[in-house]
C-alpha cells in the first residue's frame, strides 16, 4: 500500500468513527429522554412556559394607554421689578486734615551709644604661660595612655590671688571620660603652685578662663 492509500485510509476510518460516535450519542439522548423523570421535567418546562407566555399576552391586553398628550403650559410672563429710587448723596462735610506724625510727637535727639569691645584682662597671657609651662607634668597623670590626647580645663581664675577653682575637665576629640585617679592628679598639677599674676587691679573678681591643654 502507497502512502498516498494509507492517508486515505486513514481518512476513511476516522470518518466512520466519528459517524459511529454521533450515533452512539444520539442513543444515549434518545434513551435519556425515554426515562420517566427526564419526560415530567420537560412537561414541567412546557407547562411554565406557556403560563408565563398567557399571563404576558394578558397583561399586554389590559394595559392600554388612552391618554393623550397634554397641551404644554404657556410660558410665565416675565415679571418687570420698578427700579430702585436712588436718593440724592448728601455733601460730605469738610474733614480736617490729619496732622503729620511730625507734627504730633516733639522730636528728642538720641542718645549716643558706644560700642566699647571687651578686652581680655592683661593678665590673662601670663597664665596661659605658665598653664602650657605644667604640660609635662600633666603628661605623667596620663602615663600608660597610646596615644597624645587634649583636655579642656574651665576654672574660676582669682589674678590677685593666683587661685583657680570650680574646675570643669573634658577630654577633646576622644569621646571618653577621666577617671578619678586621673581627675585628682590633673587638678593637682592644675592648682598647686598658685599663678603668679599682675592684675591692673587688685580688687579685680575672679575671672571665668577656658583652656585647651594637650598632653
Amino acid at each position: 500500500m502507497t502512502p498516498r492509500e494509507l492517508r486515505r485510509e486513514l481518512r476513511r476510518r476516522k470518518k466512520e468513527l466519528r459517524r459511529s460516535a454521533e450515533r452512539m450519542r444520539q442513543a444515549a439522548r434518545e434513551r435519556m429522554e425515554q426515562h420517566p423523570s427526564i419526560r415530567r421535567e420537560k412537561r414541567r418546562r412546557r407547562i411554565r412556559r406557556a403560563v408565563t407566555i398567557a399571563a404576558l399576552l394578558l397583561l399586554a391586553m389590559l394595559v392600554r394607554c388612552e391618554c393623550e398628550p397634554s397641551p404644554p403650559a404657556p410660558p410665565p410672563e416675565p415679571v418687570v421689578e420698578p427700579a430702585p429710587e436712588v436718593k440724592p448723596k448728601k455733601p460730605a462735610s469738610p474733614a480736617s486734615k490729619p496732622k503729620a506724625f511730625s507734627e504730633r510727637m516733639e522730636r528728642q535727639r538720641r542718645g549716643s551709644y558706644q560700642n566699647e569691645a571687651q578686652t581680655s584682662p592683661s593678665w590673662l597671657d601670663d597664665f596661659r604661660l605658665q598653664v602650657a609651662a605644667r604640660s609635662p607634668r600633666l603628661a605623667q597623670c596620663f602615663s600608660g595612655t597610646e596615644r597624645p590626647g587634649a583636655l579642656r580645663w574651665t576654672a574660676a581664675v582669682n589674678a590677685a590671688s593666683g587661685s583657680v577653682s570650680d574646675h570643669a575637665l573634658e577630654l577633646v576629640g576622644t569621646g571618653g571620660e577621666l577617671s578619678g585617679k586621673q581627675r585628682d592628679c590633673v587638678l593637682g598639677v592644675l592648682s598647686s603652685p598658685g599663678y603668679r599674676l599682675k592684675p591692673e587691679q587688685k580688687q579685680d573678681l575672679p575671672g571665668r578662663v577656658s583652656l585647651v591643654i594637650e598632653f
